[in-house]
C-alpha cells in the first residue's frame, strides 16, 4: 500500500466520471411528498422507517431551512482522564458515560420534532426542520428549545434513577438558524446525514467553550425579538426565563397531537420505559462495567464497525487524524445563493471519496466518519499485540501528505474549487473504538480519546493549508520528519513527496518493512471505490 500520483489521478478521474448527477430538491414541496408515500409503504409492509433526510441517496441534495442544535458535554474529560492520564478503567467509564447520554438523546428525539444528525465524542448534533417551507419561525425555535429542555431533564433523571448519580453532566448548547443543504454520504450501519451551511458551523462554534448554558446566534435572537449581540462577540448564555417563555409559547402555537405524551411527562415516562428494558435485559445497565477491549492488529482498514459493540471494543495506541476543507462553508453558502448546489455537492462527494481511498486503500487506515467537510481517520502500524508508535507517526505523516497531494489533484481536475484549502491535524495516543447508544441502525461508531481531541484541535489551529502534529507525535517522530515542521509542529503545504523524500534521504532512519512499502512500494491497480465495511 502506498500513495502514487498517477494512481491517485486515475482514481480521481474515475470518481469524477462515476459521480452521480445531483438532483437538488426543496424539502417541503418536493422531498416530503415522496418521503411520506415511501413511509406509508414501509409501515404497511412492517419495515423500518428512517427519519426524513437520514438515508438520502448520493445523487440527492435537499434544500431545507433548519434550526441547528449542538449540545456539548463540558465535563467529559472528568470521566476520560484519571489522575492526569488515560487508563483502561477511565476509558471504560468514559464510554459508559457517553453511552448513557447518547441513549438519552435518541430516546428524547423519538418523542419530539427534532432529529439527531450525529454524535461526535462529547458533542451531539440535532436539527429541527421547517416542515412547511415558509422559513424558520418562533414555533420551530420553540420546538428546538423543547427538545433541549426534555433532553436535559431525561439526562438528569436517567443519571439519578438508572446510574446512581455516577455520571453527572454539564451541557453547553449552541443554536443557530438558516438554510442548509442536506446530503448523505453513508450506507448501511454507516449512515452519515449531513447539513452543509453556515448555520450548522455557527451552532457548533457556539457550543464550544467551558461555560455551560444555552448560546443562541443573532439570527435566533432576531426571530425572538431579543437584542442582537454580535454572533460571537459579547456572547452570553440565554436567560432561563426567556428559554422557558419561548417553550411556553409552543402550547399556544401548536395543538397537542392525540395520543402523544404530555410534554411535562416525557422525562418520567422515558426513564421508566428505559428501566423496564434494563430489567428485561434488552439494554445494558448503566451501573455495570461492560466494555471489553482488545488490540486490533494493523492495518486498521480491517475494522468492521458492524462487529463492534461494548463487549467487543478496540483500545490501542494509534494516530488520530482530522482533515478539514477550509473555506467550504463560504463555498456552499455562495453555491446556495447562486444556484450552484449540484456541482458543489458533486465536488464534495469526489473529494471525500478520494480522502477515504487515501486513508484506507493507500495507508491501511480507517475512516471513523465525515463531519461535514472534514474526515476523521485512524492509522497505526505494529504487530498483533502492540503498536509501533514511531512507525505509526511516520504513517500519519505520509497519509497527511497523501491527502494533501490528492487534494491538489482534485483542485486540478474539478472546476471552481481553487478557493478551498486543506487543514490537517494529527496526534498519537491510546484510543478506544466502539459502537454505543441505542442498538441497531441508530448505534454510533466512536473513537474518542485525548489524542482524538488533540488532533481535532491541531486541525482547528492550522493556518491556511497547514498540517500540524500534536505533542505526543512530535516527541517521538523521526528527525527527518521533525525537520519538516516548525516549533509549533506545523508544516505549510506538506505533500506526500515532501515526506517520502525526507525519509528516503535520511540515512539514520531505518523504517520497518511495512513503512518502507509506504515510501517505495510498487504502484497498484487504481480503484475508484474502496470496499466499504
Amino acid at each position: 500500500m502506498a500513495w502514487r500520483h498517477e494512481k491517485a489521478r486515475q482514481r480521481i478521474r474515475q470518481l469524477i466520471e462515476e459521480a452521480p448527477q445531483v438532483e437538488v430538491r426543496r424539502f417541503a414541496d418536493e422531498y416530503m411528498p415522496n418521503y411520506e408515500a415511501r413511509r406509508e409503504r414501509l409501515v404497511a409492509s412492517g419495515e423500518q422507517v428512517s427519519p426524513p433526510l437520514f438515508d438520502l441517496g448520493k445523487g440527492s441534495a435537499v434544500m431545507v431551512d433548519t434550526v441547528q442544535i449542538y449540545i456539548r458535554i463540558t465535563n467529559y474529560d472528568e470521566y476520560r482522564i484519571e489522575e492526569g492520564r488515560e487508563t483502561h478503567a477511565s476509558h471504560e467509564r468514559a464510554l459508559r458515560f457517553l453511552h448513557l447520554y447518547y441513549s438519552a438523546c435518541d430516546r428524547v428525539i423519538e418523542q419530539t420534532s427534532a432529529q439527531r444528525v450525529d454524535f461526535h465524542g462529547s458533542r451531539m448534533h440535532a436539527v429541527v426542520l421547517d416542515q412547511l417551507g415558509t422559513g424558520v419561525d418562533q414555533q420551530n425555535i420553540a420546538e428546538a428549545f423543547a427538545f433541549i429542555r426534555d433532553f436535559r431533564a431525561v439526562a438528569e433523571l436517567a443519571n439519578q434513577e438508572l446510574a446512581n448519580s455516577e455520571f453527572t453532566a454539564r451541557f453547553r448548547v449552541g443554536v443557530d438558524v438558516g438554510p442548509c443543504v442536506a446530503i448523505n454520504n453513508g450506507t448501511g450501519l454507516e449512515q452519515e446525514p449531513m447539513f452543509l451551511g453556515s448555520s450548522a458551523n455557527h451552532a457548533a462554534k457556539l457550543a464550544e467553550g467551558e461555560q455551560p448554558g444555552i448560546y443562541i446566534s443573532d439570527r435566533v435572537r432576531a426571530l425572538l425579538n431579543l437584542p442582537v449581540l454580535g454572533i460571537f462577540e459579547g456572547m452570553q448564555d440565554l436567560d432561563e426565563s426567556v428559554f422557558d417563555r419561548v417553550i411556553g409559547s409552543l402550547e399556544t402555537l401548536v395543538a397537542p397531537t392525540p395520543g402523544s405524551l404530555d410534554p411535562l411527562g416525557i422525562p418520567e415516562a422515558l426513564v421508566e420505559a428505559w428501566r423496564g428494558e434494563i430489567r428485561a435485559n434488552r439494554v445494558p445497565d448503566p451501573t455495570m462495567p461492560r466494555f471489553v477491549f482488545h488490540h486490533k492488529e494493523p492495518p486498521l482498514s480491517g475494522i468492521d464497525y458492524a462487529e463492534l459493540s461494548p463487549s467487543n471494543s478496540i483500545r490501542m495506541t494509534l494516530v488520530s487524524l482530522f482533515a478539514d476543507l477550509s473555506g467550504y462553508t463560504a463555498f456552499i453558502d455562495a453555491a446556495i445563493r447562486a444556484g450552484g448546489i449540484a456541482e458543489a455537492v458533486r465536488a464534495l462527494y469526489v473529494i471525500r471519496e478520494e480522502f477515504q481511498n487515501v486513508v484506507e486503500e493507500d495507508f491501511g487506515g480507517r475512516k471513523v466518519r465525515f463531519i461535514g467537510d472534514c474526515i476523521h481517520a485512524l492509522l497505526a502500524e505494529g504487530t498483533r499485540t502492540e503498536t509501533d508508535d514511531r512507525s505509526s507517526v511516520t504513517q500519519g505523516f505520509l497519509c497527511a501528505g497523501g491527502l494533501r497531494s490528492s487534494f491538489g489533484i482534485c483542485q486540478n481536475e474539478l472546476a471552481n474549487i481553487t478557493s478551498l484549502g486543506l487543514a490537517i491535524g494529527a496526534e498519537l495516543g491510546p484510543t478506544p473504538v466502539s459502537r454505543i447508544g441505542i442498538r441497531g441502525q441508530r448505534s454510533v461508531r466512536l473513537a474518542s480519546s485525548v489524542a482524538s481531541a488533540t488532533s481535532e484541535k491541531m486541525q482547528r489551529d492550522c493556518k491556511d493549508n497547514e498540517t500540524k502534529f500534536g505533542p505526543n507525535a512530535r516527541r517521538i517522530m523521526p528527525t527527518a520528519l521533525n525537520d519538516l515542521t516548525d516549533a509549533r509542529g506545523a508544516a505549510l503545504g506538506l505533500t506526500y513527496d515532501d515526506v517520502s523524500t525526507s525519509l528516503s534521504e535520511n540515512q539514520a532512519y531505518k523504517p520497518p518493512a511495512y513503512v518502507r512499502e509506504r515510501v517505495t512500494g510498487e504502484n497498484t491497480v487504481p480503484r475508484a471505490h474502496f470496499s466499504r465495511k
